[in-house]
């Protein structure tokens, strides 16, 4: 199983995260995507995990506000 994802290709719809039945995917504070290099807008499994680390109070705050929603 691969865990890739190309910000390139992601209009921010949130379909992806609306889909996902264990919040493993979720949109984060973070909304600035400019980079040197579209290469820096391709996450693997270990960016995603590291990224996710970086903003796990942020993320898991911003459910917990949405729970009552979904």
């Amino acid at each position: 199983v691969r865990y890739d994802i190309d910000m390139v290709k992601c209009i921010y719809c949130g379909f992806c995260q609306e889909a996902c039945p264990v919040d493993a995917i979720v949109e984060g504070p973070n909304f600035e995507f400019a980079t040197e290099t579209r290469e820096e807008l391709y996450y693997d499994k270990d960016k995603l995990l590291a990224n996710g680390d970086r903003w796990e109070r942020e993320l898991a705050r911003n459910i917990s506000l949405d729970a009552p929603y979904r």
